[in-house]
């Protein structure tokens, strides 16, 4: 079997064989494509007596290598390879459609590798216009030209070119307009005729195609565009109103010239989005003509269940388009002296308030009203963007009225199904329509900002008519979705409430305790629950609300909807907390009723376990004594249990992660010293972790103050906790819960930790010495923040840093060259260390730690394709530079380590890391020159290194980045001003070059 039989077997076993087969196979069919054989056994293997599997093979080989491996042809060949390329597509030209397709990708691609020759685009277009490609019909050669043509600047982007990638810009500039009067003209010659023959469809499709790719070239005005733009117009006018169909719905190929002449609009448009101001005439011109034109089709698909319903989401689409990029120059006819700019405005209002209000259930009925929410924050946005004046003035009034009608709409659309409509929704509809409805809660936030006090207003008028509704057929159960829409309505703009008295709101916590919830469906009280929830800040401004708003929650919680409940009782108990004390003892004996009957969810009890806290602290300190007793010993005393009975079994590890989880939460909020705004303004707080930690008022506790619930809890518990912790010490899970119960401990405790601090490091050292889990690392970094500089407490703190940094270094050990595989845990580690370097650098000095190594294994994990360690320890590097120079030990690292740092950032700019992260190197580069300005410069100079960091960017290039880099620097130090983007402007385009990829400018 020769070496072309063995590859077509290989192709067909791939094809048809089983999965693990595919995956060997794959591999080595990917090694014969780069091969450089390739280029001979691709053309045997497209021939018409092969399966359409092994043609396709072919046809996607010569793709690889003439997208990759063009180095490989030896000039003298290229004509050979034209030659063979244009009779293998006239041999595929009738199909199949699939290798016909490559093929022209593949000409294409010839093409910007031939860009150096100025006609090679006209001559290929001529050859085919012509119909110089043997015995192919007319309509097929102009489709397959169209087809190559349209796919020449998406290439481009992701070719190995050997022409620089600024001639390759320029050549496709000063072939642009060839290739649009090409197209337009052949678009325009169809369009004029009454009929368009059904085999030219495949035509104007490209042809449509090729002005959207072709738009970002070419140095071309917006106002130049006017007739592509019409004649793309004209294309979707023929192909909706052409001949009226039977069942309403365009033929495929109709829907699809349509679909493409739509996406090309809006790409023309967006392709001139930065120079709003420069076309603004221009824009409100060609919004006229979308209009006139794409309007009456929206008319005609106002209905549920239209058989064009893409199509109309799709010009949609392009007027939301539009109005991004050109929001000012439309939303000018506010108010303006222009009628053609006003009329152009308020008929997109009027357009977009119907697409708002489409007739039929999102989604299931219709998918259009969705895109319009962006245009009422886009609108609103405008106006209050404005300065202040009688200008503003007058476009709030008169865009007001607009919006209340929308919220009218909003509350309308956002109604729930009701049973006897849910077999028409599937999963995906229920997801889709809970996405639309806080997008719907989004855009009323945009409405009040417009209304202010009038929304309430009309959402009172909503609400009566909600309930007049209700009343209408008061046997009725499913008539209750609108009033679970108004109340939703008014669920979602709670948080811009102010604390003023509004009747609306007392109206609202009127009715949502007098309706008869047991009458109709449960999503109802839900949403009543949630409401109440939503209002606990306006609540504790007017407290004499407190008790019905507890009374709904407290219900609540025997009920289906008990989340809502707890959820809403945690609200309302922590910002009612002293508001709450009169009530206090009845809720709490509320809340250990709903935990003691088992009814509740696991986070439904665990997130009431956090309004207990609340609770508690705020209640005599004998009464905490007594719950705690009641309601946290059940916990303690399950634990106990499942560590005598020495059981790991799942299903008791699920319920020891839930105590501990429950535990955590009543750690969180139980504090009877929490801090006062006094102190918060003295700054007695301390950033550590992701967490906030107060100092008790005053720093420590008065002398006879009572002890706090939560340390008492722990000298109680402390020995079961170890015991614990021994049991599944093995356990990540189990023993990240609690790490994360006694960070809580230590959030609240703060100081008064102390008289634990000594067992409680012993517990986390046990933790970090055999499974450091990430929130065992936290912890341990919070208490080394806290008490490393109390010399009382530094032995300790030593062994704690000394356990983190033993362990870390051992699991990079184990695992040098897969990185990647302990991700969390490298993230974790720089974290901690750059907090270290920030607050206590004094350590690296003091404790007996490897700190080469430390920045060494940055260096390489800075490099991994997470982003989480990647920015971790470009962080930790950039902090550890800063301060290094305080402290000896720290400034030898820098200076052994460098040139090694600024490696490793290279290589990251030049390809290793996202080309979206790169600028954060910039960081590198910033501190490096600020404390080692000199040696930066020696250690800059390893970019004249040939080839590095990659062989895409030019000697030239490299110096010019160099002397950017530090000139720019030096010149901002010494204006005492470092401004970061100017340097993070240089990297990101040294980035671009490095990665030979060209950042075009718009027009």
């Amino acid at each position: 079997m020769d070496e072309v039989q063995t590859i077509e077997a290989a192709v067909l076993s791939f094809y048809r064989g089983g999965s693990e087969q595919q995956k060997e196979t794959h591999k080595w069919l990917q090694q014969v494509q780069n091969s450089p054989q390739a280029w001979s056994f691709c053309w045997e293997l497209m021939q018409l007596n092969k399966s359409s599997e092994i043609q396709f093979f072919g046809a996607i080989t010569l793709n690889s290598k003439l997208r990759s491996d063009w180095a490989e042809v030896p000039k003298e060949a290229h004509h050979e390879l034209k030659q063979k390329l244009l009779e293998t597509i006239v041999l595929f030209g009738n199909g199949p459609k699939i290798v016909l397709n490559r093929l022209c990708i593949s000409l294409g691609l010839f093409i910007v590798h031939m860009l150096r020759h100025p006609t090679v685009i006209e001559e290929v277009t001529n050859m085919f216009l012509h119909e110089q490609l043997g015995n192919l019909s007319k309509v097929t050669q102009i489709e397959i030209l169209m087809a190559v043509l349209e796919g020449i600047p998406e290439e481009v982007k992701n070719i190995r070119t050997q022409i620089p990638r600024t001639v390759v810009c320029e050549e496709l500039n000063r072939n642009a307009e060839f290739v649009m009067q090409t197209v337009v003209t052949y678009l325009n010659e169809k369009l004029s005729r009454s009929t368009v023959e059904p085999h030219d469809m495949n035509g104007l499709i490209n042809a449509a195609k090729c002005t959207g790719t072709w738009v970002a070239h070419g140095n071309v005005h917006l106002n130049d565009r006017e007739g592509m733009i019409q004649t793309l117009l004209k294309a979707i006018h023929y192909c909706y109103w052409k001949e009226p169909k039977d069942d309403g719905c365009l033929m495929p190929e109709e829907n699809e010239l349509a679909e493409t002449a739509l996406k090309s609009l809006a790409n023309i448009i967006s392709s001139y989005a930065t120079q709003n101001a420069k076309y603004s005439f221009t824009v409100i011109n060609y919004m006229k003509l979308f209009l006139d034109v794409l309007v009456p089709i929206l008319d005609a698909e106002y209905k549920e269940n239209n058989d064009n319903e893409n199509l109309a989401l799709m010009i949609y689409a392009l007027f939301i388009s539009t109005l991004e990029c050109f929001s000012s120059a439309i939303f000018a006819g506010i108010v303006t002296d222009s009628e053609e700019v006003s009329k152009v405005y308020t008929r997109t209002v009027d357009m977009l308030i119907k697409c708002t209000d489409k007739p039929g259930t999102y989604p299931v009925d219709e998918s259009c009203s969705t895109y319009a929410m962006e245009f009422w924050y886009m609108l609103q946005e405008e106006v209050l963007s404005m300065d202040s004046g009688e200008h503003k003035k007058r476009c709030l009034e008169a865009i007001k009225p607009v919006y209340a009608h929308v919220v009218k709409v909003l509350v309308r659309k956002s109604q729930l199904p009701t049973e006897s409509s849910l077999h028409k929704w599937n999963d995906d509809d229920l997801e889709a329509f809970r996405c639309y409805r806080q997008d719907i809660g989004d855009t009323l936030l945009s409405c009040h900002d417009v209304l202010n006090d009038l929304m309430l207003d009309v959402l009172s008028e909503a609400l009566d008519e909600s309930i007049m509704y209700l009343s209408y057929d008061p046997q009725s159960t499913e008539s209750w979705t609108l009033l679970e829409a108004t109340i939703h309505a008014f669920c979602s703009i709670a948080q811009k409430i102010e604390y003023t008295e509004h009747q609306q709101i007392v109206k609202l916590l009127k009715v949502l305790n007098e309706i008869p919830y047991e009458k109709y469906s449960d999503k109802l009280f839900g949403m009543a629950l949630e409401t109440v929830g939503a209002y606990s800040e306006w609540i504790g401004d007017n407290p004499k609300y407190l008790p019905s708003a507890i009374t709904l929650l407290v219900k609540g919680l025997n009920s289906t909807k008990a989340s809502q409940a707890t959820l809403g009782l945690k609200d309302l108990t922590s910002e009612c907390q002293k508001e709450v004390i009169p009530y206090a003892l009845p809720l709490l004996d509320a809340c250990r009723t709903a935990l003691q009957e088992g009814h509740l969810k696991n986070a439904e009890m665990i997130r009431l376990m956090y309004t207990v806290g609340n609770i508690l602290s705020v209640i005599s300190y004998e009464n905490i004594i007594l719950y705690l007793d009641a309601m946290v010993s059940p916990c303690f005393e399950e634990l106990q249990v499942h560590v005598q009975n020495n059981d790991r079994t799942e299903p008791t590890k699920a319920r020891v992660v839930l105590r501990l989880e429950m535990i955590s939460k009543l750690f969180s909020s139980l504090n009877i010293r929490k801090p006062t705004e006094g102190d918060m303004d003295k700054g007695l707080v301390v950033g550590v972790g992701p967490h906030k930690l107060p100092f008790p008022a005053g720093g420590t506790p008065a002398p006879g103050a009572p002890v706090q619930p939560i340390l008492l809890i722990l000298e109680k518990t402390m020995g079961l906790l170890k015991s614990l912790c021994t049991l599944w010490i093995h356990d990540e899970t189990v023993i990240d819960t609690l790490c994360k119960a006694l960070q809580q401990a230590l959030t609240n405790l703060m100081d008064d930790i102390k008289p634990l601090l000594t067992e409680m490091c012993c517990l986390v050292l046990s933790i970090l010495n055999t499974n450091c889990v990430v929130s065992a690392a936290d912890i341990a970094g919070n208490f080394i923040l806290m008490f490393y500089k109390d010399q009382d407490c530094r032995q300790l703190m030593v062994q704690l840093f000394t356990a983190i940094m033993d362990y870390n270094f051992n699991q990079m050990e184990l695992n040098v060259g897969k990185l990647s595989r302990i991700a969390d845990l490298i993230e974790t580690f720089y974290a901690f260390n750059t907090r270290i370097s920030k607050k206590i650098p004094i350590c690296y000095s003091e404790v007996q730690i490897d700190c080469m190594k430390l920045v060494d294994y940055a260096t390489k994990c800075m490099m991994l394709p997470e982003t989480g360690p990647m920015k971790k320890s470009v962080a930790f590097i950039t902090m550890f530079v800063k301060e290094s120079t305080n402290h000896p030990v720290m400034m030898n690292v820098i200076l052994a380590q460098g040139e090694n740092i600024v490696r490793s950032t290279f290589l990251c700019i030049g390809g290793t890391a996202l080309r979206t992260q790169v600028e954060i190197f910039a960081d590198i580069f910033l501190a490096l020159n600020f404390r080692y300005p000199a040696e930066f410069i020696q250690w800059m100079k390893l970019l004249e290194v040939p080839n590095f960091p990659t062989a895409y960017v030019s000697a030239t290039d490299k110096e010019q980045f160099m002397r950017k880099i530090i000139n720019e620097m030096n010149t901002l130090f010494s204006r005492e001003r470092v401004n970061k983007r100017l340097v993070q402007d240089h990297v990101r385009k040294f980035a671009a070059l490095c990665r030979n990829i060209v950042e075009y400018e718009n027009k």
